[in-house]
């Protein structure tokens, strides 16, 4: 069935309310005199009854900010999957957001 005006198609983008995104500060990257503040973001995904996660990196008026990259069934494992991330893979995340 095509979508129509009575039958829109339905949103496959994941965008939570503002209330249930929860962010929690995991650190800063530093090299030279740059410096990023990054903090990692989850929310629950009614959806899939998961957790997602995405990566904010913050420098003074600067925000860069990954997809979702993470979807696990605890919000914990979500944590524990950064946490695998080392600095030069978040280097690495970050500078694919700037587009080099």
């Amino acid at each position: 069935m095509a979508p129509d005006a009575e039958n829109p198609p339905k949103s496959t983008q994941f965008d939570p309310p503002l209330n249930q995104i929860k962010q929690r500060a995991m650190g800063e990257l530093e090299r030279g005199d740059s410096r990023w503040d990054v903090v990692l973001e989850t929310s629950t995904d009614h959806e899939v009854g998961a957790f997602r996660g995405r990566i904010h990196f913050i420098s003074g008026n600067l925000h860069r900010l990954s997809g979702w990259i993470f979807l696990e069934w605890d919000e914990r494992e979500v944590e524990v999957r950064f946490s695998e991330f080392s600095a030069q893979e978040l280097w690495n995340l970050l500078n694919s957001l700037e587009g080099g």
